[in-house]
């Protein structure tokens, strides 16, 4: 029993020796530490603004700080845990290098009064100080690299989505902003432009400006620009040889004989590299040289680059004469079965118009006067009379259509 008793008067001995050494040791000892980069804390930026001013520039960021105090108490504290707050509040004019005090702020679970400051480093902060600017300036287009020639860069009439930026920042740097710059590099180019493109603010002179304390409304704009191949077309019109006109004695001119156009690849594809303006009929003409014009249509999608828009179509006839012939006697072809037909017109004048010679040899009695009832009808009509020159005379030919009334009844 006593032994036991003994045990435990040494026991509490020893404990409260412990005890005694811990408080000696961690709670009661004094110490210093020197805490490094804390960090710096602006207040009051609201009343700043509201003042139209903002901070331009801050001397230090963070601040180092010793501090005495029990260990036990610094043991608690790291740099993360402290704060240096600067009051702007008091700010009322933009000045540069204005020094403004600060206070440490400490955590919640540790009482400032528990320890003792000692060196701040730096001993204040400075901060420069300027009027707050907004403003509008223009987005300006800059075109580089080298265009081919065989695409139209139609950079007159680019859309950007939007044409001007607005900017906001200290006074002295937006008064020296003039301009935002968007560079379109076109070097192999050849595809319509439609996306979002970054841009550069600028001075009035094109140099770029150091932007950091600028902010902007929109960080990207959109241009829309066409691209266009270029492609040169032959003019041509479709020719229908007749009344003794053909190839060797028919001269077509055409003016403009090209013209130059734009427009996507796919459809200039198509369009192919000649373009039929019109059809001439060449019976129709009886004049030796005949001058039409006629208007310059192209397809949808295909720009007339030339800014020609009507063509002229000159033809000329060599050695050809023209002479008329009265005709009475009609041949009539392709009769409907079980019809009957009786042709009204007593006589017909018909123009012929062939080589001199032939021209010169051709009589009355060696042209027919052909009509086709094809397909006709009980009733009274007009039909196309088909002109036939003997087989003596290959190269004369009929000139304009001609047509005769006729009757057709059924029965026969």
């Amino acid at each position: 029993m006593r032994r036991n008793k003994l045990y435990s008067m040494l026991l509490s001995l020893v404990v409260a020796f412990g005890l005694w050494l811990y408080v000696k040791n961690n709670v009661s000892i004094e110490d210093n530490n020197t805490f490094y980069n804390i960090p710096v804390v602006m207040e009051g930026e609201t009343i700043l603004n509201e003042e139209n001013l903002m901070i331009t520039s801050v001397s230090a960021n963070t601040v180092s700080l010793n501090l005495s105090g029990a260990r036990s108490d610094l043991s608690k504290l790291d740099s993360s845990k402290l704060a240096a707050k600067v009051d702007l509040s008091g700010i009322k004019e933009p000045g540069e290098r204005i020094p403004l005090s600060y206070t440490i702020t400490f955590p919640s679970d540790v009482s400032p009064s528990a320890f003792t400051q000692g060196n701040k480093n730096p001993g204040a902060i400075y901060v420069d100080v300027d009027y707050r600017r907004v403003t509008e300036i223009p987005v300006l287009i800059k075109w580089t690299g080298n265009r081919s020639e065989d695409y139209i860069y139609d950079t007159e009439n680019a859309v950007l989505d939007n044409n001007t930026v607005t900017i906001s920042g200290p006074a002295s740097v937006v008064d020296t902003i003039d301009h935002a710059r968007v560079e379109i590099d076109l070097t192999e180019q050849v595809k319509s432009i439609s996306q979002n493109y970054r841009y550069t603010l600028c001075d009035v002179e094109g140099n770029p400006v150091d932007a950091g304390q600028i902010t902007t409304n929109l960080e990207e704009v959109r241009l829309e620009m066409q691209i266009q191949k270029i492609q040169e077309i032959q003019l041509n019109a479709d020719v229908v040889y007749g009344g003794g006109a053909n190839e060797h004695n028919t001269t077509v001119e055409i003016s403009p004989a090209t013209i130059r156009v734009s427009g996507g690849e796919a459809v200039l594809a198509e369009l192919g590299d000649t373009l039929t303006i019109c059809t001439v009929n060449l019976a129709d003409l009886d004049k030796n040289v005949n001058e039409q014009k006629y208007t310059l249509t192209l397809p949808e999608g295909v720009t007339n680059q030339t800014g020609v828009n009507e063509v002229t179509v000159s033809i000329r006839f060599t050695g050809l004469k023209t002479r008329e012939f009265t005709i009475d006697q009609f041949e009539a072809v392709n009769v409907p079965e079980g019809m009957t037909v009786d042709i009204i017109s007593a006589s017909l004048s018909v123009k012929v118009r062939g080589p001199e010679a032939e021209i010169a040899a051709l009589k009355e009695n060696n042209i027919r006067a052909v009509v086709d009832f094809t397909n006709a009808e009980v009733g009274t009509a007009t039909y196309k009379v088909k002109i036939v020159c003997g087989d003596q005379f290959p190269n004369v030919g009929a000139l304009k259509a001609n047509s005769v009334s006729a009757t057709v009844q059924a029965g026969g």
